[in-house]
């Protein structure tokens, strides 16, 4: 695969021939699979133009407040949950202590007062899940906003 190329020479001369080679690549990135390191490593933009640097970190600006975001919602489930969790944990322990009881009026006191806390955790268990179930939706919601932001970004550069 040689090329080749027809220059005029005067006899008894010398000539020159440049020739520069260009071989345009295209590199495709996936900013949602993408750790905070690896954007801050991109965001330094190093041997781009200041324009492609500017529209490059107003980009990756936002995806990285949208990740954050994003994170904040999963906490929040993850301690919701937690918290689901533990109740219903001591629920069983109550429900356990329940069955032991006789029926003398000490214990049916004590049916009492386990009765009342089932009932206060059922509340807080309701509440829970309207919160994870509020919060998931706000999180599905994030995740389409990121990957409409990822799949937006368009950077054409040469290097």
């Amino acid at each position: 695969s040689f090329l080749r190329f027809r220059v005029s020479v005067a006899p008894s001369a010398t000539e020159h021939l440049t020739i520069e080679e260009h071989h345009p690549e295209l590199e495709t990135l996936e900013l949602s699979d993408m750790d905070d390191n690896k954007l801050a490593l991109l965001l330094q933009g190093d041997g781009m133009t200041p324009t492609g640097q500017q529209v490059l970190r107003q980009s990756l600006a936002k995806v990285i407040e949208q990740k954050t975001q994003l994170a904040g919602l999963e906490n929040q489930i993850s301690t919701r949950q937690l918290q689901v969790d533990s109740i219903n944990k001591g629920q069983s322990r109550l429900r356990e202590n329940m069955k032991a009881l006789k029926g003398s009026s000490e214990e049916k006191a004590l049916l009492q007062r386990y009765t009342r806390q089932l009932d206060q955790q059922e509340d807080r268990l309701g509440a829970l899940q309207n919160e994870i179930a509020d919060l998931n939706t706000r999180k599905g919601k994030a995740d389409e906003e990121l990957t409409q932001t990822t799949q937006s970004i368009v950077l054409d550069e040469s290097f």
